[in-house]
């Protein structure tokens, strides 16, 4: 037994210990093993050996003790647990011999937890069920958790989309109290339209897919001296829907209308995003309306807005337009054929006006989805996108450039911005760029003219080496984001950028709407409020989608494995190249092996060169589907020779 003194010492030499260790603050980062990694705040990554994965979930914030290794890679040693964020996961329920199991679905979880006795509700074996953690197992290594609830079976219609819904807990259904002042609404459309002036003389109509329901803008063009006046009306529930109420709540908890391959959950009520507030043919609804002013070389020169009521002509699909711009006179009501003429010369000269003083996006294919009766694909359809898109896209811009002017000269509202390059990438980018164009290495590119001078100069070069230049540099974009502060939209050339036409889907366009309305009567602006959770709340809904397309992928290619394909490198790494293919938007992965055929990767113009082989963004390859698996959502392709592609035709 250790006296006093013996004691004393042991806790002394204890603390000498603890005061020559490096300790650092960092996040851990999980992998497909049973290890792991700490992020370190300072940049620097540690090793983090299984024995302590075992006591901390991918995302907490831990303290470590660090331990340098060989070739000055660094290990880490667990000190203290700062926060855990994992309070929430979905899964399979398993049960080994007595044991019974959460098998998390959660990327980079990769162990199992356990479920008490009492915590399993009605759960069995096999169900994919919801739950909560009980237990964080820093301590000892062992984890709780609860069942909440229980999504379904895996075999069941659609457990896809339940389980997705589930995972990313989007909300899906309305409160009761906002359920009673949807009820309410119908009963008070009449009057309000009633209080405003009526604008039903202009020919208004919506051009939509057609089995778009909710309609939430309405267009006409007339002729205003050498160029064009745009009228675009555009659903008006901030009206009838206040900050605050019931309805208003559930809205800004969804931040928008999340649309799943074959199912949408609506940000309003389906009754009022489909009939109360949609521009329904023929109906007389309230709108915000705005007159662009556009000259006959596209620019845009001012514009007003009123809350007025309209009556929607017709609604046209883009099919029905798309044809008869080209030529097809009884694709449209005849009435309707000055007005769409006038619209297709404007939206022309708008996409010149903004191909020269601005930035235009890439034109992309769309691919519906086609979903079968148990909800999985049963074939996607690859859809070029027709002049009429492009027509009322470009309306759609000239409205929302205006917006966003007018609410940035306000002092409020909600922007969409995009602030251009990541600050971090800075220095691959000037380094880069003293390669290739020295003359913008030291300019600030996050400067609206010197970023627009940048891309307007690698779009225009005739060398293809500048083209996979901007292809790599806007790898190194930020996304872009919502903001209660105006600032630029660099991805459009924009000084200013904020949507309106929008409103019964996003949450950003209905705050608009208040803070014109307001400006207009003379009130305070109101506060948009917490813009962060807003738009975390819009990213969820993007991952939750890109996770359902990305499950249903893998099943849809699970019987096509073998078969060849032509696409579009969209990633290039390390590992290998990431593929796009053509007929069906679907992405995977050729992985290179370098031990069969060495290859050198360049970093800094993400480019792999292999013998005479050189693979870069944006090019065209051949690929097979090699394997797929489901479990794990990843989807794995080969490249094709030539000679292989030729004895497959034959």
């Amino acid at each position: 037994m250790l006296n006093a003194d013996a004691l004393k010492q042991l806790t002394q030499l204890k603390s000498d210990i603890r005061s020559t260790k490096e300790f650092a603050d960092g996040r851990v980062r999980g992998s497909s093993g049973k290890f792991g990694f700490v992020a370190l705040d300072d940049g620097r990554e540690a090793f983090l050996p299984p024995a302590e994965m075992d006591r901390v979930f991918p995302g907490d914030r831990v303290r470590v003790s660090l331990t340098e290794e060989d070739k000055g890679k660094l290990s880490a040693e667990l000190d203290s647990l700062i926060e855990s964020e994992l309070k929430y996961l979905v899964g399979e329920y398993v049960q080994r011999g007595q044991g019974h199991f959460i098998q998390p679905s959660n990327q980079g979880l990769s162990r199992w937890i356990f479920l008490p006795p009492k915590a399993r509700a009605k759960a069995q074996p096999g169900d994919l069920i919801a739950c909560t953690i009980t237990r964080h197992p820093f301590k000892d290594g062992k984890s709780q958790a609860k069942v909440e609830s229980v999504i379904g079976k895996p075999d069941a219609v659609a457990i896809e989309h339940a389980f997705v819904v589930a995972q990313y807990q989007l909300p899906n259904q309305f409160s009761d109290a906002a359920l009673k002042q949807a009820q309410d609404i119908p009963a008070q459309l009449e009057a309000l339209c009633a209080e405003r002036k009526d604008l039903s003389e202009l020919d208004f109509v919506t051009i939509d897919a057609e089995s778009t329901r909710d309609m939430d803008d309405a267009l006409a063009v007339t002729e205003s001296g050498d160029g064009w006046t745009l009228h675009i009306a555009v659903a008006d529930p901030s009206s009838l829907i206040t900050a605050a109420s019931p309805l208003d709540k559930d809205a800004r908890k969804r931040a928008n209308s999340v649309y799943l391959a074959g199912e949408t959950l609506p940000m309003l009520p389906a009754s009022l995003c489909e009939n109360s507030f949609s521009l329904v043919e023929g109906e007389l609804r309230p709108a915000l309306v705005m007159h662009v002013e556009v000259g006959s070389d596209g620019a845009l020169n001012g514009f007003e807005y009123e809350f007025a009521a309209i009556r929607s002509r017709h609604k046209l699909s883009y099919a029905q337009v798309a044809r008869f711009i080209e030529g097809d006179d009884s694709a449209v009501p005849e009435s309707q054929h000055t007005s769409l003429r006038l619209l297709d010369a404007l939206s022309s000269a708008r996409a010149g006006y903004r191909a020269g003083h601005s930035l235009v996006m890439e034109d992309r294919p769309d691919y519906e989805l086609i979903l079968n009766a148990q909800r999985k694909i049963e074939r996607i359809e690859k859809q070029e996108r027709s002049a009429a898109q492009r027509m009322v896209e470009e309306a759609m811009l000239a409205t929302n450039i205006c917006a966003g002017d007018k609410l940035a000269q306000l002092g409020g509202g909600c922007f969409s911005i995009h602030l251009g390059f990541r600050d971090e990438r800075m220095g691959e980018i000037r380094a880069l760029l003293k390669e290739v164009l020295p003359e913008y290495a030291e300019q600030d590119l996050h400067q609206q003219e010197n970023y627009l001078k940048l891309v307007k100069e690698l779009e225009s070069h005739s060398e293809p080496e500048m083209h996979n230049i901007l292809a790599v540099l806007k790898r190194m974009l930020r996304p872009g984001e919502l903001s209660a502060e105006a600032a630029p939209h660099l991805g459009l050339g924009l000084p200013h950028y904020a949507t309106v036409t929008s409103p019964i889907r996003k949450f950003n366009d209905l705050h608009n709407h208040r803070v014109l309305r307001a400006a207009q009567q003379g009130e305070a602006l109101p506060a948009l409020g917490d813009s962060e959770a807003l738009q975390q709340s819009v990213s969820t809904g993007r991952q939750a989608d890109r996770a359902l397309q990305q499950w249903l992928y893998c099943q849809f290619l699970e019987g096509k494995v073998g078969e060849i394909f032509n696409g579009q490198i969209t990633l290039v790494n390390g590992a290998g190249i990431g593929v796009r293919l053509d007929d069906n938007g679907i992405n995977g992965f050729v992985r290179f092996n370098a031990k069969k055929n060495p290859f050198e990767f360049d970093g800094k113009r993400l480019l792999i060169t292999r013998g005479e082989e050189r693979f870069q963004l944006e090019q065209r390859v051949q690929v097979k589907v090699s394997a797929v698996d489901t479990g794990k959502r990843r989807i794995a392709f080969e490249l094709v020779n030539q000679e292989e592609t030729t004895a497959n035709a034959d």
